[in-house]
């Protein structure tokens, strides 16, 4: 009899666990489900182009407190974060934009030329691109976590972006991973770049600056 009674304990005890709202299966929907969320609510406020800054600003203080763990709504960490941003990070989104749309023009000049100046073009485009991607990757977190003038954050971002190399390097090889995937796939993949495609790739990239952050924070409390 309590063999038999032991063994039904022990069945409920797996079943319960199997819907216990704690289980990795349960944890990873809802980093998902909250990953899709922070997507649109991404892409919606990028639709005025001009907000874009501040909409990437918003989604990696959101992301900041996803990797950590830490509650609250997305939408909450969201919508506070882009208004309390939107002054600093407009001003530096427009130079990129600008650096975009110049590149855009090289690449189609690029398309052109033949030789070695073709080659010479290509590995500058190639630098300036890894520079400035880099760089605003890391000047959006800036000013995401911190409360400092403009010229501040991207001094940090350019240092950040040299003394943290490996880290750096592994988040543009993320995003040149996940760009190659999508321009290769873009017709077959349009509802999952609406649903996470901003955020998964940035969500990897946040689980590797997150330490560098939580270092600089921990080293500025001592």
């Amino acid at each position: 009899m309590s063999n038999k009674t032991n063994n039904n304990g022990s069945r409920l005890s797996r079943f319960y666990k199997v819907f216990d709202s704690e289980n990795a299966f349960f944890r990873i929907m809802g980093v998902v489900f909250d990953l899709i969320e922070l997507n649109l609510l991404t892409l919606l406020c990028c639709i005025p182009v001009v907000t874009a800054g501040a909409s990437f600003t918003a989604m990696h203080n959101t992301l900041w407190h996803m990797v950590r763990g830490e509650a609250g709504y997305v939408h909450t960490h969201f919508f506070a974060a882009f208004k309390r941003n939107f002054k600093q990070a407009t001003p530096v989104w427009l130079v990129c934009l600008a650096v975009i749309v110049v590149m855009a023009g090289d690449v189609m000049v690029l398309g052109r030329l033949d030789g070695a100046l073709h080659a010479a073009l290509l590995i500058v485009l190639v630098i300036v691109g890894i520079l400035a991607v880099s760089v605003a990757q890391y000047y959006f977190v800036f000013l995401s976590r911190y409360d400092d003038p403009i010229k501040v954050h991207l001094r940090n971002a350019v240092m950040a972006a040299i003394g943290f190399f490996p880290r750096t390097a592994g988040m543009l090889v993320v995003l040149v991973a996940f760009g190659v995937l999508y321009a290769m796939l873009f017709v077959y993949i349009v509802p999952f770049l609406l649903l996470l495609g901003i955020t998964l790739p940035q969500y990897c990239c946040a689980l590797l600056y997150c330490p560098i952050f939580s270092r600089l924070e921990e080293g500025a409390e001592q």
